[in-house]
């Protein structure tokens, strides 16, 4: 008999029971991300201790090891989950592909357009990234494995910007300006660290940051047209 078989024809009393002991240990993996998150921010990464974070999510210290595994686990569990809603869409590869089709039908076709949906799909993550980019860095000078996380976020960071700027007409692009260089120019521009500098050390506001990174990103990669000349910059305010 097949395992669909099997299912099938197993007791709705058993079926009933299997389904709601996966419900409390989904419930427990996500009240272990959260308590983790509140750990991580109030002791860092280092002094965070895994029976600290069980105690908090009210949960043995061997649910958590079956549940996450590690500490390193849960810290990036906890970067997804900010990130995207879900502690493993960017393990199991469903976020980033995601990202290329945040360009609507205006910011495809216009460049400067463009350049202002990417601050502001940059804004969104930025707004809610701060502590968690933070405890990736600190996390990554004590812990190999995290360190290893933390790379390949970047890695996949540069694959999510590849995607916003999919389909540009490199023409649009400043002269001598390749498709790849306007990506790290992009992942410079739109990081973690301009973030933290301008809106934490320098008090930018979210709005003025969302500005600074559209307007730093249009003057870095797009073509400046010669005065009197047609531009590719969107004429509305």
């Amino acid at each position: 008999m097949t395992r669909a078989a099997a299912a099938k024809s197993a007791p709705p009393t058993v079926t009933r029971q299997k389904l709601a002991g996966e419900a409390m240990r989904q419930r427990s993996r996500e009240r272990l991300v959260t308590a983790a998150g509140e750990v991580f921010a109030e002791e860092g990464y280092a002094g965070a201790t895994v029976s600290t974070i069980a105690a908090r999510a009210g949960v043995s210290l061997q649910t958590l090891y079956t549940a996450w595994g590690s500490k390193r686990r849960l810290l990036r569990a906890l970067v997804e989950y900010t990130m995207t809603g879900s502690p493993t869409a960017i393990t199991e590869g469903k976020w980033v592909p995601q990202q290329q089709d945040l360009l609507d039908e205006e910011s495809r076709s216009n460049p400067l357009a463009r350049m202002r949906r990417v601050a502001q799909v940059f804004r969104r993550i930025a707004e809610r990234m701060n502590t968690p980019w933070q405890l990736l860095r600190d996390g990554s000078a004590v812990d190999p494995g995290v360190a290893e996380d933390y790379a390949e976020l970047e890695r996949l960071r540069r694959y999510s910007m590849a995607g916003l700027l999919d389909g540009i007409d490199e023409a649009d692009l400043r002269p001598g300006l390749t498709l790849d260089g306007a990506i790290d120019t992009m992942l410079v521009i739109a990081s973690p660290a301009a973030h933290q500098t301008l809106v934490h050390r320098h008090g930018y506001s979210m709005d003025r940051f969302e500005a600074w990174v559209a307007d730093t990103l249009t003057a870095a990669l797009l073509a400046l047209p010669a005065p009197g000349t047609a531009s590719c910059r969107d004429p509305t305010p």
